[in-house]
């Protein structure tokens, strides 16, 4: 029985070992780290390197078109203050071939200006056949070399804007180390718009980078800002159905998680119920043996006994003998029917139906009393309720065994009995202040009741708890039920 017992008992593996995925590996691998995130940050992070990757191109287009209208857009500026100097010259140049002096003066005086030249450079103004007109470098003025690309744009009538290229003859005469951007712009006569000439003007390219790094980086703020909008924007939106989604996976993974738990709570009890069953089978058969054991030595003993003695008194040859033995008889009969009725009134249950908790406990007591000849105390709080009789009859034997150890093993000294009903929990106690100095300890017998394990069976059978503390002080038996749950409804 003890070893099957015992294999009932087992306990089962703990809910959040069964229940820990990554204790099993599910989510160990790096991998998928991404997958654990919620649909809001998978989106985010999949969205910014989308987005990201469309905005640096988006900026990149951007600014290079940006910056290409803005170097032609200064092109088409210094053209246009060119033309306005130069258009006056350009009926002399085309009549006379060349400039003259005092033409050449007013040049020399307007780019001689530090504020001027700063800016602007260097200048030549070149006739169509390549031959320089007139140049703020003096050794070019009259010489003839290969036109550059942006003279041939010019001369068909656009305004060319060009790095300088550091191999020309021209600039090689002037070594040239530095690729300044050279403006052509065509110089039309006044009265036939017909080119005369082109005007190169070669402008210092660090203030146009400045205003094109400024440029590229206003276009990429935008840019980045409008992208950041959107994202935003839509990481709002999806957040938002993330969040309802989230919520209501997190609810279902709870549910699961207590189907679960109370499954295992439902396996735990009715393994629990079982054992209690084959232990309680176990403890009813060993009352029913000491019950037997009871008869067999008492009643049973003084019954053989009475009978014994009815043949000395038929053979009695006196009234005297007769009545002595009819005497002793009658005392014999009347021992056992005292202890018969003991038997009897240790197994059979005062009507209790009709009586409260406190009631019941005052009937124990009572009986105790007057069975043992000893006081006992009683307190009870909140205990004047009714309730239903399976939970009074573990009540009862619960005084009751314990009110016969504490006479047993600390002949009644010092007992107490003590219940409470707080809220939904009932906690019922019987205490003793232990063996007198100097008393002696008592011989064990073979027990005809339940005991300690038969009443935690009966207390685990209703859902509630039974504790046995002894010791030299006192020993004290406690048992806890929780009455809610529908209990008090039955």
């Amino acid at each position: 029985m003890t070893d099957l017992l015992d294999g009932i008992s087992g306990d089962a593996p703990a809910l959040e070992e069964r229940f820990d995925p990554a204790r099993h590996g599910r989510w160990s691998s790096p991998g998928l780290w991404f997958h654990r995130q919620t649909l809001s940050v998978q989106f985010l992070l999949a969205s910014s390197v989308l987005i990201l990757l469309a905005a640096a191109i988006a900026g990149y287009l951007i600014s290079e078109e940006v910056s290409k209208n803005t170097a032609h857009d200064r092109a088409a500026s210094t053209a246009l203050f060119m033309q306005s100097i130069l258009e006056p010259m350009a009926q002399e140049l085309d009549e006379a071939k060349e400039l003259s002096p005092a033409t050449i003066a007013r040049l020399d005086h307007l780019f001689a200006d530090q504020q001027f030249r700063s800016r602007f450079p260097y200048f030549e103004l070149w006739r169509p056949d390549g031959t320089v007109a007139y140049s703020s470098s003096r050794q070019l003025i009259g010489r003839r070399f290969n036109p550059p690309a942006g003279l041939v744009r010019a001369l068909s009538g656009e305004v060319a804007a060009e790095y300088a290229d550091l191999s020309a003859r021209e600039h090689t005469l002037r070594h040239f180390s530095t690729r300044y951007l050279e403006i052509y712009s065509p110089v039309r006569r006044a009265d036939s718009a017909a080119i005369v000439a082109v005007a190169e003007v070669q402008e210092d390219t660090e203030l146009l980078h400045r205003e094109i790094f400024e440029v590229r980086l206003s276009s990429w703020i935008i840019v980045a800002g409008a992208s950041a909008l959107i994202m935003l924007g839509l990481f709002g939106i999806v957040h938002r159905g993330s969040a309802t989604i989230e919520r209501q996976r997190q609810k279902l993974e709870q549910r699961a998680y207590e189907a679960e738990r109370v499954s295992e709570e439902i396996r735990m009890l009715r393994d629990r119920a079982r054992l209690a069953s084959l232990r309680l089978t176990d403890f009813n058969e060993k009352l029913t043996r000491g019950i037997g054991a009871d008869l067999h030595d008492g009643p049973a003993q003084l019954i053989g006994f009475a009978v014994l003695q009815i043949e000395p008194a038929r053979r009695a040859k006196t009234k005297g003998e007769r009545e002595q033995s009819l005497e002793a008889i009658g005392r014999t009969l009347d021992e056992a029917l005292r202890e018969i009725r003991m038997i009897a009134r240790s197994l059979l249950l005062p009507d209790i139906d009709r009586l409260n908790l406190e009631q019941v406990i005052a009937r124990a007591v009572k009986l105790h009393e007057a069975r043992t000849g000893t006081v006992v105390r009683v307190e009870t709080v909140g205990a004047d309720i009714a309730l239903p009789a399976v939970i009074k009859t573990c009540a009862y034997r619960f005084v009751q065994e314990g009110l016969n150890n504490a006479h047993r093993h600390a002949s009644g000294n010092d007992q107490k009995v003590v219940c409470r009903i707080d809220g939904a929990v009932l906690t019922l106690s019987v205490r003793d202040g232990g063996r007198r100095l100097g008393e002696p300890a008592p011989e064990r017998k073979s027990e005809g009741g339940l005991g300690i394990h038969g009443l935690r069976q009966r207390v685990e059978s209703l859902g509630g708890t039974l504790q046995f503390k002894p010791g030299p002080e006192g020993t004290a038996l406690t048992m806890m039920l929780d009455l809610g749950g529908g209990m008090l409804d039955e």
